[in-house]
């Protein structure tokens, strides 16, 4: 296996991202960050990427725009963006002679795959912990971020949501953990859930989800998926040790 850096555009972003390759393989597996992640550098892209090398199948993990290594401006971030970045991604990858394609993608990333379903780019899909209901979501981030004396979850949130608050408050930016972030990316899907693009198409897709996810909660999802593991004491992340291992061979022998 050897591992090089690669640089792409994606619109006027330079993207970066983690290419590991074994001799003369035609498929690859892009794998995608959730909400301000960096793909190239999250434990658990790296290990499944170890793991799938030892099978000689090659992998691509790469960070959109403003994230790990990659070049531009958070600010602007969009599920479309997103999906524009993973579309710009494959597009580049298949220079080197790739012909098959998967993905793996957490959280915010299901979103932006589901938009790229109809195109059929992935042989395979993998959604590890998908935010794909992100009309509830979202109003569920929101009353979690105003009452953090509460123990705010799926089943209580909508007691402590004021709709008119949570809509006076789409008017204004974010601010992240790192970034600032335009309301665009809130005010766009405050409506959206993404699961109804799933709902035709969920043979060649692996569900992984945490039973005690408390940002992406499993009861969040509108469909159901055929393949599918609820991962015991699972939170968000899915990558402490123990926790991973619940599901790493599953997602190997399924993109294999």
């Amino acid at each position: 296996m050897t591992t090089n850096l690669l640089e792409f555009k994606s619109g006027e972003d330079i993207l970066r991202g983690i290419l590991t390759k074994s001799a003369n393989s035609k498929r690859v597996v892009v794998m995608i960050g959730g909400f301000e992640r960096a793909g190239t550098t999250e434990k658990k892209f790296k290990i499944l990427s170890d793991k799938l090398g030892a099978k000689n199948i090659d992998c691509f993990r790469f960070d959109i725009a403003d994230c790990g290594l990659s070049d531009g401006n958070f600010y602007e971030m969009t599920i479309d963006g997103m999906a524009n970045s993973l579309k710009s991604a494959v597009d580049y990858l298949k220079k080197f002679g790739y012909e098959n394609f998967s993905v793996v993608g957490h959280s915010l990333a299901a979103c932006a795959i589901s938009l790229t379903l109809s195109q059929k780019i992935f042989h395979k899909i993998i959604l590890i912990a998908p935010g794909l209901n992100q009309r509830e979501l979202l109003r569920l981030w929101f009353v979690q971020k105003n009452n953090k004396n509460i123990e705010i979850n799926w089943k209580n949130y909508k007691n402590y949501l004021s709709e008119a608050d949570f809509t006076e408050n789409l008017k204004f930016d974010l601010t992240t953990k790192s970034h600032k972030l335009s309301y665009k990316y809130r005010s766009d899907n405050k409506d959206m859930d993404y699961s109804t693009n799933f709902s035709n198409l969920t043979d060649n897709v692996l569900l992984i989800h945490g039973n005690v996810d408390l940002i992406v909660p499993v009861e969040s999802l509108n469909c159901d998926f055929k393949n599918k593991l609820i991962i015991d004491k699972g939170d968000h992340d899915l990558e402490r040790p123990g926790i991973i291992d619940q599901w790493l061979d599953r997602a190997v022998n399924f993109l294999e």
